[in-house]
């Protein structure tokens, strides 16, 4: 993507037309509740999956790939994602072992797991903090809605993230609109989080924080599983965003 395609994305993103995409709701229930035969037969057949992969795995790597990092781990980012299944950390990183230091729950938080994030930041001194949503996220479609019937490990997971979603301007437009911007702005909640968090750490210089939402559904029209950068250490801005090191060595000049 080059620098005005990137900017007439964003303008896109942050008006009144995210009010209205080009999505359907998701739900992430079965249709109908499997039985407990056929939960057995699922749970069965898929950890039989699990450690064939397992055995490809170590095959494939070989010793020499353990060896490299078994007493050590070196990652050059720490990233708090979703735990949707849909969000998968190759989307980032095709080789993320000892490079990405991932943290996940659901809807993206930095409050559920704050001691983990620290770790990250300041013990294995990553220098990047990645906030990945996704589109169709589950987890802002509950906090949108009313979920009192959930448990109370859930309750309490959602009514974080509804202090998040609920508290910006999400009164008009369409019911898909409203979900999605939810989910923009469930980003900008955790990145602010993590910027009054790691206040020192940004302004030194010592850590970025970037806010991206991840378009499994091409939603934005931009591509399926493509990144959408919608916040840079607190800045919201396209244009300021693009004045920042970090999206300048990714947009070159092109000479015609």
């Amino acid at each position: 993507m080059d620098k005005r395609t990137f900017l007439k994305f964003f303008a896109i993103t942050s008006g009144s037309a995210i009010l209205a995409p080009n999505i359907a709701f998701a739900s992430d229930a079965h249709h109908s509740t499997p039985n407990t035969a056929q939960l057995q037969e699922i749970a069965n057949k898929m950890f039989s999956e699990v450690i064939s992969q397992n055995d490809y795995y170590v095959n494939h790597q070989g010793t020499s790939f353990f060896e490299k990092m078994k007493n050590s781990q070196h990652p050059r980012a720490t990233v708090i994602g979703c735990s949707d299944s849909r969000f998968q950390s190759d989307a980032l990183d095709a080789t993320a072992e000892n490079d990405l230091f991932i943290i996940r729950n659901i809807g993206n938080q930095f409050s559920s797991n704050m001691g983990s994030v620290e770790y990250g930041v300041r013990h294995l001194n990553t220098p990047l903090l990645i906030i990945v949503g996704h589109s169709r996220c589950g987890a802002i479609k509950a906090a949108l809605g009313d979920y009192s019937e959930e448990g109370p490990h859930i309750i309490k997971e959602l009514d974080s993230l509804s202090l998040a979603v609920r508290k910006t301007s999400l009164n008009s437009g369409t019911e898909e609109g409203k979900w999605l911007a939810a989910v923009i702005s469930n980003v900008h909640q955790q990145a602010y989080y993590a910027q009054k968090e790691f206040k020192e750490d940004v302004e030194s210089g010592k850590l970025t924080i970037v806010g991206v939402v991840y378009d499994l559904a091409n939603d934005f029209n931009n591509g399926y599983g493509r990144l959408k950068i919608v916040n840079l250490n607190g800045e919201t801005n396209p244009e300021k965003i693009m004045e920042f090191p970090l999206m300048k060595s990714l947009f070159k000049p092109v000479h015609v």
